[in-house]
């Protein structure tokens, strides 16, 4: 089953020392935020540089800029497997 927009989330925050549960609709909690992080990790996985993308966001390192988008291992390895596959059709 595919997560839908009007799937309901179930988290809970802490205010003030007190806990409180809450439900949202997964729309509910979509941000200008959720775009600018997506917009950046889409951006990366497509190949755009990192350095391009850190004048962009603001990061002014790379290892803040990496955690910001939430690069996974299974990433990092998919990246570079497409570089090793782009040298050797350059070398043949």
């Amino acid at each position: 089953m595919s997560p839908k927009l009007q799937d309901l989330i179930q988290d809970e925050i802490t205010m003030g020392g007190v806990k409180k549960k809450f439900e949202l609709q997964k729309w509910e909690m979509v941000t200008t935020h959720t775009a600018r992080r997506s917009f950046a990790t889409n951006m990366y996985k497509s190949g755009y540089p990192s350095i391009s993308l850190m004048k962009i966001t603001g990061h002014r390192t790379e290892k803040a800029f990496l955690l910001y988008i939430k690069v996974t291992p299974e990433d990092s390895a998919q990246r570079l497997l497409e570089h090793w596959k782009k040298i050797d059709n350059e070398n043949n």
